[in-house]
């Protein structure tokens, strides 16, 4: 009897399912269509227990290598200015939180997001060729759409594609001041299609990343405050260079602003001489985020001790300038104009 059931066994050679079944029942059919069905059941986990192994993988994969390619520093990175920069950094971030780790988790959550797709649809289509599925209808329509996708929204990849490498390379951040060439100001919110800048008059600017073709970041590192200052020509040059170096000078050693200052101040001299005016210009280097009020301040003790010198006098300076007046008109007028310079 034992030989005669083994010889019957409808299942193929070996130990599988159907051959299980069959020594628990000695049910052909049975044997068959459940064994069929363990069969499939058993591709089909272990397809997703694969694809989500996999998914797993690629994502810890991916959160490495961002979290090293965000760590690197870019341009910011100065050796001989470290110690100075450290202050306007650490400010920077206390305000606005690390902005590395932003970045890093905006570009992991968005490529896990894209692995993850990417695996679950191949995942699906293994699933279906198991259960004797014809792919070949399914990928040609595919491969269609996405061409027609691809064509219609060539645009929308550009702005996403362009926003990845200006995270990765950390081009500019939120709170950064950015020229973007139509649009000039502080960037409020960054996406990986869109930058959002507030400009100096309020206005909120959205800026498609695709269309972003240079960026001047002013908030980097450090800024080279220039401070030019228009002068009478009878000025005496070498007496305002004194003036103006000392005024330099006083700033550098100012407790307020000397963790600032990135280098000793540059007198440059005369950069521009014309028949109304000489202009002489200060250079200095400072940190990045207090350039603006570095200059400011800078031009208003400057402006000071030149008048207290007495080399800027408004009222000496040979020129007055009256208003024209349209009442008299004709003559009157032609006297009122011969009569703004004297």
């Amino acid at each position: 009897m034992e030989l005669l059931a083994a010889e019957a066994s409808p299942c193929e050679t070996g130990f599988n399912s159907c051959s299980l079944l069959w020594r628990m029942t000695q049910n052909k059919g049975f044997a068959l269509d459940g064994g069929h069905v363990i069969d499939k059941i058993g591709q089909v986990l272990l397809i997703v227990l694969a694809a989500f192994f996999l998914r797993w993988l690629v994502n810890r994969a991916i959160e490495r290598i961002i979290k090293q390619v965000t760590s690197i520093k870019g341009p910011q990175s100065i050796a001989d200015l470290a110690d100075k920069l450290g202050s306007g950094n650490a400010r920077r971030d206390e305000l606005l939180g690390d902005r590395s780790d932003k970045r890093a988790e905006t570009l992991t959550g968005v490529l896990q997001h894209v692995a993850g797709i990417v695996i679950m649809t191949v995942a699906f289509m293994l699933v279906l060729s198991a259960f004797n599925v014809n792919l070949a209808p399914i990928l040609a329509s595919a491969g269609i759409a996405g061409i027609a996708i691809g064509f219609g929204a060539q645009n929308l990849v550009q702005d996403y594609l362009a926003g990845i490498f200006i995270l990765i390379e950390d081009q500019y951040g939120v709170g950064d001041n950015v020229d973007v060439g139509d649009a000039t100001g502080t960037v409020v919110d960054m996406g990986l299609r869109v930058t959002t800048l507030r400009s100096l008059d309020g206005t909120l600017w959205y800026v498609r990343n695709g269309q972003i073709l240079r960026v001047g970041n002013s908030s980097q590192s450090w800024a080279y405050v220039v401070v030019d200052t228009p002068l009478p020509p009878t000025a005496d040059i070498d007496r305002v260079g004194e003036i103006i170096t000392e005024v330099a000078g006083t700033f550098v050693e100012d407790e307020e602003w000397s963790a600032h200052i990135l280098k000793e101040p540059e007198y440059l001299g005369p950069i521009e001489i014309t028949i109304d005016e000489i202009k002489v210009r200060l250079g200095v280097r400072t940190t990045s985020d207090q350039q603006w009020a570095a200059g400011r301040e800078l031009r208003r003790r400057v402006s000071e001790a030149l008048r207290e010198a007495g080399v800027i006098d408004l009222a000496g300076s040979g020129r007055i300038y009256v208003p024209r007046t349209v009442a008299g008109g004709g003559a009157a007028g032609a006297a009122g104009a011969a009569g703004t310079t004297a």
